[in-house]
Order: C-alpha cells, then structure tokens, then sequence
C-alpha cells in the first residue's frame, strides 16, 4: 500500500473553503483537464454513498487515452472533512481523505489531502517502487494543478461579487451538458448561485427542466424563475457542410434562441429574467479577414458561419425590445484537451506528426476553458456588459507560432505542415475553409473595457494548463 499526501493553503476561511467544495459542480472545476473528465458528478453533491463517474488520463497521453473511473463518497474521520474510495477504476485500490483545516489566520485555511492506494500488478520490467515513483510524480502534478484552479476560481468569484454585490442569482441554462456548458455551470454553482439545466430528455433531478426547441416546447414557469438564461445550444459545426449539415447547424440555433425569447415575450414583464447571454461565434466575421484586427464593431463577413452567427444574434437580440439585458458571447477557438480543434490534433503531435495547418500565415483567435467559462459567468452577472462580447485572448496568434509552441510544451516535433489538401479531404472545402484554415485576427476589445483580467492571457500559458506542463513562471 502506497500513501501520497499534498498540502496547500488558502487565503480564504474556512467555511468559504468547504462550502465551496460541497456545492455541485466542484468534481468538475477541481479536474485538471489534461488529468480527469468528469462524466457524472454525485448528486446531492458529496452525499455518504453517492457515486461520481469519471474518465481518468493514462499518464503520458496528455489525455488522449482516459479509462473509466468511479467513486464512492463517504462520511471523513473529522466533521470538515470527507473522503473518496474507487469502486471502478485502473488500481488495485484508492482512498482519498480530503481534510479542510482552519488557520491561525480566520481569513485562511489549509487543505490536506491523503491518498492511500495500491496499484495493479506491474507489468514488463518496471518495478513496483518505478511505478509507485511515477505515480507520486503525477499526483503531485495533479495536485499542483487542482490548487491553481481552486484558487484561481475562488479569486475570480470573489471579484466578481465585489462587481456586482454578490447577491445569489437564479441562473437557466440551455446547453448544459455540453463541454463548455458543464463548466459554466460548475463555475456559477460552486459559487453559490442556484442552477437549472434545460434537458431534452425526461428530467430525473430536480434542477433539471424538459424542452423541446424543435416543437417549441418550454414551459414558461422555467424562465419565470429564472434571473438569467444562458443559451449554449447547438449542433456540432466539426463536420461537412453539406447541406442536411447547415440545415441542423442553424435550426438548432435559431430555434433554441427563438423559443426562448418568445417565451420570455409571454411573461408579464415583471417575471421575465433580467438577463439573457446567448453564445455566438468568431466565426462572424467571416474566414478570411488577413490582418484586420477585428473588434465588436467590425462588419460581419462572409460564408456560411458568418451567416448563421448573424441569424443567431438578430433572432438574441429580439430579447432586448422585451427590456432584458442581452449578451452575445463571440467564441474564439477553445483550446481544451477535453475536445475541440486542439484534442483531435493532440495525437498527431505526441508522434512527432504535428505541424502548421496551410501556410502557417492564418491568425488563430483562441481562448482557454477556464476563460470562456469565466467570461460566461462575468456576462451573465455583470450589468455592464451587454451586446456583442469578443470572447478570445487578448494575444492571437498565427497557425505556426500555434504549431512551434504545442511543440515546444510536448517536446515533440512540430515541423511537418499540414497540406491544405488534409482538411479539404477530411470536412469538405467549404468546412475546411471555414473552419481548420480559417485567418482572423480578433481581439477583445468589450473585455478589455470591462476591465477583465485573462486567467491565461499567452498560448503557451493555456497550453500548458490543459496539457498539465509547468506552469509559466
């Protein structure tokens, strides 16, 4: 049996602290994402018994191979306390002791964490005391990271109730199964606010809500209830743009965002929410602008993205004649390796096969997890924000510093470029156009006069994160 343990400290007391982590959505804003995707976090949150699902990284494949792992929680030896024992996983056996200390300081506590475990037979000429070795290597990492986020939600949260008085807020979500969606919510929830999910399926919790936005199916008391509601619905653009495609791509936009507003139309306006975010994309402004550094203000362009992301935001925008405050998130590429542009590139890359799509000369306007998370939550809080919001970095970059600095942080390769041709075969000509070689330079400019501060302004502060590399200093 192998014992691991990890301390770390926060500037925040100690009820801040367990509060945090006994509301849902904390399994999932712990997960380093290069490390753990959370399948199904245990509902009531850390209740004896309940069981979290989980997909946990094999070390070395930066999460491109993750095998599953289940957990059971139980009651912790002290009352600030709680603990985690694997039901369904790669070990032999794991017990997670999670302990939540106070501080001499009131405005401060510590976090221990315990893991005893016992690995499966070793296999091949490693040892036991090798792999025990790697494995301690690898939870120090883990931890590491799970510390960075904790913190860095807990300061984001922070500053966010200085902005806007901090007052719980009753927040709807459409989309809320999705990959971003997930951490939305997880953001909001673990920061005290009350969360519902707009499911298609029949509800068997009781935040969740059933619609159907293709036969205009909601019921009105759900958005009655509700201060804010975030829309993140629509089908998948990662495919060809054939014509079936476009069809799903922009009626499962239009009509989502067109439901919601019309039933918004029905409320006495007394009951309607206040706010309504609505996601969009950089694909706005067209795929091919070259060096024009595109702001909020910038004309829309042209192709078939452009065309569904102005559709989407007219069809948004209709909430503003209703008096609710409307936002518009414009999202650049999301690098996670949970999925996305940057997930199906990984593989190539950890063989040494990666390198610069096209020409290399595109811009590339990205954005981390943790940013559009965060940007979401500021949008749906924050009064001052309304309209388009430019959700990127503030630092893109062109396809090849992209290839040259995933390559660096993997210490792989990253010279062999990737003909045109590749992802012309692969989506399409339109898609591939549209899509994987598409060159626009935008920059957050709504955000900047927002005053808000990037949780990873440099690629290679993002890419690091969610590949679980050292952090930049």
């Amino acid at each position: 049996m192998a014992v691991f343990t990890h301390t770390a400290e926060a500037p925040y007391s100690l009820d801040t602290v367990f509060s945090w982590h006994m509301r849902p959505g904390a399994l999932t804003r712990l997960s380093p994402e290069w490390a753990q995707e959370v399948v199904e976090e245990s509902h009531p949150p850390l209740t004896p018994g309940t069981r979290a699902r989980m997909k946990t990284s094999v070390p070395g494949t930066r999460g491109v191979v993750r095998v599953p792992f289940v957990c059971e929680h139980a009651a912790g030896p002290e009352p600030f306390s709680f603990v985690d024992r694997m039901t369904t996983g790669p070990l032999h056996s794991w017990t997670h002791t999670h302990r939540f200390i106070a501080a001499a300081d009131p405005a401060a506590c510590r976090i221990d964490d315990r893991i005893d475990y016992h690995l499966a037979a070793p296999s091949g000429r490693l040892s036991e005391g090798f792999d025990t070795l790697a494995m301690d290597a690898v939870l120090t990492n883990t931890f590491e990271a799970r510390t960075r986020r904790l913190l860095g939600d807990l300061d984001f949260q922070a500053d966010l109730t200085r902005r806007t008085g901090g007052a719980p807020r009753r927040i709807l979500i459409a989309g809320a199964s999705g990959l971003l969606g997930r951490q939305v919510a997880a953001l909001l929830s673990t920061a005290g606010h009350e969360v519902r999910r707009l499911v298609r399926t029949t509800p068997w919790r009781e935040d969740e809500v059933r619609w159907n936005p293709g036969l205009g199916l909601l019921d009105a008391r759900a958005l009655a209830w509700a201060d804010v509601v975030i829309c993140l619905s629509g089908a998948s653009i990662g495919t060809r743009f054939t014509e079936r495609a476009r069809e799903r791509i922009l009626s499962s936009r239009l009509d989502s965002t067109r439901l919601l507003v019309l039933t918004m139309e029905q409320l006495d306006p007394a009951d309607r929410p206040d706010t309504f975010v609505c996601a969009s994309a950089v694909g706005y402004y067209g795929a091919e602008r070259g060096d024009e550094r595109l702001t909020e203000s910038a004309d829309s362009g042209d192709g078939f993205l452009a065309e569904v992301c102005r559709r989407w935001e007219t069809e948004a925008a209709r909430a503003e004649e209703l008096g609710v405050r409307r936002v518009s998130i414009r999202t650049g590429v999301v690098l996670t390796s949970l999925g996305g542009p940057l997930r199906l590139q990984l593989p190539l890359y950890l063989t040494g096969l990666g390198g610069r799509l096209g020409t290399g000369d595109q811009w590339l306007s990205w954005v981390s997890l943790d940013d559009i998370a965060q940007i979401y939550a500021r949008a749906a809080l924050d009064d001052l924000m309304s309209g388009p919001v430019n959700a990127v970095a503030p630092e893109p970059v062109r396809q090849r510093e992209f290839a040259q600095t995933l390559g660096d942080l993997l210490s792989m390769p990253s010279a062999l470029p990737v003909p045109p041709l590749a992802p012309t075969l692969l989506l399409g000509p339109q898609a591939a156009r549209e899509l994987a070689l598409a060159d626009q330079r935008v920059v957050p400019e709504a955000l900047t006069g927002a005053d808000y501060t990037f949780r990873h302004p440099t690629l290679r502060a993002a890419l690091a994160s969610t590949l679980g590399c050292p952090p930049e200093d």
